[in-house]
């Protein structure tokens, strides 16, 4: 008995304490509302400290551009409307927010959610003396310090309303993804309305843009195409096969291989179903990536993979799309090691030992291309003119006198790759030439070898591939396209067969062998 009031009156000694976090930090006021108002613990993972993280410094006005890309059903209204705005106007009770959706139900209700929860006990705890003044409709209310909420759908009207933050929540509906009118109802509403409305004497007014990606064309992809220097894009996918670090201020997460973005929503094996079942959606709405949608123009069974021990000897040569812009959604820069050889029918097969790809500066890129020629003495570099080649060939000639300068003083050998820059064929177009190669890989004469890097990416942007169709990722497949059609090097012909004789058994000896499927 002594026990439970110990406890007891230390809770209320510590609630004092409790409540002036809340009021200081959007993540401990959450855990509050979730335990005090929802009645229910929060489910909470990593990725909900970041975002927290990043709606604050929304508030201070260190972040005023801030891109939220999340799953569906990851709790992204919940947060960054209905539990920011109330915190938000807790802490600014005299600011007015705009929120914005593709959906009436969603602009009716999520106000009005926002509203609910200003007026509970539990909010008032933490706030104390907020009430609704004038006007208090679902989509429109005020606070009596004058602040307060206005909500309508993508496309309508904002009149006589002026936002301090405004949040664009879900612009469009998924099924509308390939409606390129709905696209630019909602680019123009965002150019036309959204801008004119924040507050023009507030330094700290904000725009919050949350959704799941749909298309390349989408309002993310425009706003990072043209806008990418004044966003801070917080992209957050429903798993990784690789480690990656998140880095937002001071603000540091490693998230491991194959790690769910949250476990108490989904496991691996649930993701993986959610895959199967989503299919192309799924690398838009999971992944965040609306570029690596499969056409079905190639399909896995396409791909096949030879091991360093099955190989003929070939000839190599390296392959360099030098893409100019660095933008987030502009080409990645892409190097390909290709090699050439014969099989015993005489057909050419191309053997891809590695392609390395980047949004690199033109130093990085520079250092990728002489990494890799040093790897591959006296291989042969191919780079396209256009595109920024030009340029890109006389940064890497002077990098290359640099570096053989060092390595003479090392008493090293000296890098002595032959670079070619030529000249694109005018007479088919970029996509006629890749599906030139696509007869290639689909004939197996295309050859994964086992281990090389950046064949994933490659086999996406394959996937993604259609000859009628434009596509913003196909540098990397390019750079082997330009091996198979430009005929950079030529083939050696296979060694033909030896027979070794051992006594009373003879063997034969074949360097060609069969690729495996993969």
């Amino acid at each position: 008995m002594k026990s439970e009031l110990e406890d007891i009156l230390a809770k209320k000694k510590a609630e004092p304490i409790r409540l002036a976090l809340c009021r200081k930090d959007l993540l401990s006021y959450t855990r509050y509302i979730f335990e005090e108002e929802y009645e229910t613990p929060l489910l909470e993972a990593w990725y909900h400290e970041l975002l927290c993280n990043a709606l604050m410094r929304v508030a201070s006005g260190e972040v005023p551009r801030l891109i939220i890309n999340i799953p569906p059903a990851y709790g992204k209204t919940e947060f960054a409307v209905r539990l920011f705005v109330s915190w938000f106007l807790g802490n600014f009770p005299k600011k007015r927010v705009i929120y914005t959706s593709y959906s009436d139900d969603l602009a009716t209700k999520t106000p009005a959610e926002v509203k609910g929860l200003i007026v509970s006990k539990a909010y008032n705890k933490v706030f104390s003396n907020m009430s609704l003044g004038r006007k208090t409709s679902d989509k429109e209310w005020y606070l009596e310090s004058n602040g307060g909420m206005f909500s309508t759908t993508v496309g309508g009207g904002i009149t006589g309303f002026h936002g301090n933050i405004v949040i664009i929540d879900d612009p469009m509906k998924a099924i509308e993804k390939n409606s390129k009118a709905t696209r630019d109802l909602v680019k123009n509403f965002y150019k036309g309305s959204i801008t004119s409305r924040l507050r023009k004497d507030d330094p700290n007014s904000a725009i919050i843009v949350i959704m799941q990606r749909l298309h390349e064309d989408d309002l993310v992809g425009y706003l990072l195409e043209e806008e990418e220097d004044i966003w801070t894009h917080i992209n957050l996918t429903g798993i990784e096969d690789e480690p990656r670090m998140y880095d937002f201020f001071d603000y540091h997460y490693e998230r491991a291989a194959f790690e769910p973005l949250n476990i108490h929503f989904e496991n691996e094996a649930q993701l993986e179903r959610q895959k199967k079942v989503m299919k192309e959606d799924w690398y838009s709405q999971y992944m965040q990536d609306p570029r690596t949608v499969k056409t079905g123009y190639v399909s896995d069974e396409h791909f096949v993979s030879v091991a360093t021990w099955e190989l003929s000897e070939d000839n190599k040569c390296i392959s360099i799309d030098p893409a100019q812009s660095t933008k987030e959604t502009s080409d990645n820069r892409a190097i390909s090691l290709v090699g050439v050889c014969l099989n015993e029918e005489k057909m050419e097969l191309f053997n891809v030992y590695g392609t390395w790809f980047g949004k690199w500066s033109n130093e990085d890129f520079i250092k990728e291309i002489i990494e890799v020629m040093i790897n591959n003495p006296a291989v042969p570099v191919f780079m396209e003119s256009s595109g920024g080649g030009i340029i890109t060939e006389q940064y890497l000639k002077k990098e290359i006198q640099r570096v053989n300068y060092q390595l003479k003083l090392e008493g090293k050998a000296i890098l002595t790759n032959r670079v070619v820059l030529f000249n694109p064929k005018t007479k088919i177009s970029k996509n006629q030439k890749i599906d030139q190669s696509i007869t290639c890989l689909k004939n197996h004469q295309i050859r994964f070898v086992v281990g090389g890097a950046g064949q994933e990416q490659v086999k996406i942007e394959y996937r993604g591939f259609h000859p009628e169709k434009d596509s913003k990722e196909d540098d990397c497949m390019e750079t082997i396209a330009n091996v198979v059609v430009n005929g950079f090097v030529v083939a050696k012909s296979p060694k033909k067969n030896t027979t070794v004789s051992m006594g009373d058994n003879t063997l034969q000896r074949n360097r060609q062998t069969k690729s495996w499927r993969i």
